[in-house]
């Protein structure tokens, strides 16, 4: 071999080195290709949106005080005014069982587990009204063939609970995305409460006689009840 032949190995060499080069230049034109195609989108304007769920992006629309509003005159109203029970027909059931008084009575969602709720009307006299906690509350005595039973009626402007929500037979939790639109509806039932009985609440005072319509969920017969209003004014007429 003549003395100025060069290595096959060392011509291999050179030449994948070129090959590397070649392709790290066509990796870093490419790059340089993404960055600026990056920044003319942004110069034009254009915004790069994360990216979300449909669960996320259909709790982002949902308005549970649009979704009550809609509602409340043409649906809750009517369930509340017509369908009303006498709060002793039904105090006088519980007494004998709630597994009996609830079917009979009441509402239960189809979830294992719920309370059964109930929609009643009465008549009574105020003997409390406490305003000091912000869960404001009258309280009240219903006649029963067992002596008075106390009721509670909740004033706000925090209402608890969600009897009103689970009273109301068109709502069921399978007509919504997730637990978060079921429950941002309670909180907007218990809202709109305080909204439309805002004035009757006002006026109420102790020793006053009152006209009442609202709900009540109960786990058991022992349970304390928490009323919510619907319908509250003077004796003769619950508004």
């Amino acid at each position: 071999m003549p003395d100025h032949a060069e290595p096959r190995g060392h011509r291999a060499g050179g030449a994948d080195e070129h090959s590397l080069a070649a392709a790290d230049g066509r990796a870093g034109l490419s790059r340089r290709h993404v960055v600026a195609g990056l920044l003319a989108l942004t110069a034009g304007g254009c915004k790069i949106l994360p990216i979300v769920s449909k669960e996320e992006a259909a709790q982002q629309k949902f308005n549970g005080a649009d979704y009550v509003a809609k509602l409340w005159d043409a649906e809750v109203i009517p369930v509340v005014r017509d369908k009303a029970h006498p709060i002793e027909t039904v105090l006088s059931a519980v007494e004998g069982g709630l597994d009996k008084a609830g079917p009979e009575f009441g509402h239960r969602p189809a979830e294992e587990g719920s309370p059964w709720s109930f929609v009643v009307k009465g008549t009574a006299t105020i003997k409390e009204k406490n305003t000091a906690s912000r869960a404001g509350t009258v309280l009240i005595d219903v006649p029963t063939a067992k002596g008075p039973v106390p009721v509670t009626i909740q004033i706000g402007p925090v209402i608890k609970g969600n009897s009103l929500r689970d009273a109301m037979p068109f709502i069921n939790f399978q007509n919504f995305t997730n637990q978060l639109e079921f429950a941002e509806v309670g909180r907007a039932f218990n809202g709109r409460v305080t909204t439309e009985l805002k004035a009757a609440i006002d006026a109420l005072a102790p020793g006053q006689t009152i006209d009442y319509a609202g709900t009540f969920s109960l786990n058991s017969s022992s349970d304390k009840v928490l009323l919510t209003p619907v319908l509250l004014g003077p004796a003769g007429g619950a508004k």
